[in-house]
This record gives structure tokens, C-alpha cells and sequence, in this order.
């Protein structure tokens, strides 16, 4: 009996680590340059494409969104102090909050839209620190520290995406995982016979 037990918890512990790992948000550097993203060619025409595209030759982004920062007295900035515009989706599909110190956490949700987030630039002064999320998530949130990568205040966020992840069935997950488990429990059965 025990022995079964353990050859069902090693075979659902090898399962479990054969998934895939997802490392959330991964930074990939800083550099000069600008994102023109506004009225340039739907965002692609810019030293931030020109980075994506050096870092995997991926061509298929589209510019999503940005979030800017404004003074409050800036007829288009909101009482948070940001003037979000809008790309390929909805700027009010990201949300910010920021502290003094260009501290801050942004959320998200793409269900729907089509697109999945994949690429977040921090622009500040001069440059800007890119980013690349690996797994392309419709919903998230991801937090920041601007200090950590540019000496400047923060100036705004652009967000960059791709194709929206197919969905996993997870019916069809779990009639797999059952097979398996019985599998495993008569292969288990047999031998002690």
C-alpha cells in the first residue's frame, strides 16, 4: 500500500515539475532612446521596437497602450496625475499607483482583447528599461522600482503585446491526469500479483 502511494506521489511530483516555469516579468536592460509610440507607425517605428526586435527578432508586437505621467493642472491629466492613451486596446485596461519615490505596481486585464502583454518600458530622462514577460498573460500585475534601473523620474509606461494565449483545456487535463494515475495504479496492482 505505502509503496503504491509513493510510486503515485513521484509520478505527481514529475508531473508537476515537467510544467512549465513562469518567471513573471524578466528585465532585459537599459537604453537610450525614446518610444514614439503616439502618431509613429502604431508605436513601431521607435528605439523600443528596435530593442524587441534585437533581443528575439520578434516582429509580430503591436503597441498596446501607454500611461503618462502629467501635472494635475494639465488640461488632459486626471486627478491621479496620469493621462493615459490608448493603442491597439484601452489605456484603462492597465492601472497604476505610484509613490513619491517612482515606486509603483501596475495591474492589468486583456480578456477579450485579443492580445496578451509581452514587453513594459519604463521611460525616464533619456532611456528607458525594458521588460519581457514570458508567458504573455491576459491578467496580471507586476511591480517596479524606476531607481533600480534609470537615475530619473519616471515619464511614462508603455506596454507592448502579441497574440493572446490559446486556452488550455482543462477538461482535457484532467481526464489525462486520471488515465495516468490509473495507469500507474494497475501497472502497480500487476506487478505485486
Amino acid at each position: 500500500m505505502i509503496k503504491k502511494f509513493v510510486s503515485i506521489a513521484a509520478a505527481a511530483m514529475f508531473a508537476l515539475a515537467a510544467a512549465p516555469a513562469h518567471a513573471g516579468l524578466v528585465y532585459i536592460g537599459t537604453y537610450p532612446g525614446n518610444d514614439n509610440a503616439s502618431g509613429n507607425n502604431n508605436g513601431m517605428n521607435n528605439d523600443i521596437h528596435d530593442e524587441i526586435l534585437a533581443y528575439n527578432g520578434d516582429t509580430s508586437v503591436d503597441y498596446l497602450a501607454k500611461i503618462n505621467l502629467c501635472e494635475t493642472d494639465e488640461d488632459e491629466c486626471q486627478p491621479n496625475g496620469q493621462f493615459p492613451e490608448n493603442g491597439a486596446v484601452s489605456a484603462s485596461l492597465f492601472s497604476l499607483v505610484m509613490d513619491d519615490d517612482f515606486e509603483g505596481t501596475v495591474n492589468f486585464d486583456l480578456t477579450g482583447t485579443g492580445f496578451g502583454l509581452e514587453y513594459v518600458a519604463l521611460k525616464a530622462g533619456n532611456e528607458f528599461a525594458l521588460f519581457y514577460w514570458d508567458m504573455n498573460p491576459l491578467v496580471g500585475m507586476f511591480s517596479f522600482d524606476v531607481g533600480t534601473y534609470i537615475d530619473a523620474g519616471l515619464s511614462h509606461i508603455s506596454f507592448y503585446g502579441g497574440d493572446a494565449p490559446s486556452e488550455v483545456p482543462l477538461p482535457a487535463a484532467a481526464w489525462l491526469m486520471i488515465a495516468g494515475l490509473g495507469g500507474l495504479g494497475f501497472a502497480g496492482r500487476r506487478k505485486a500479483a
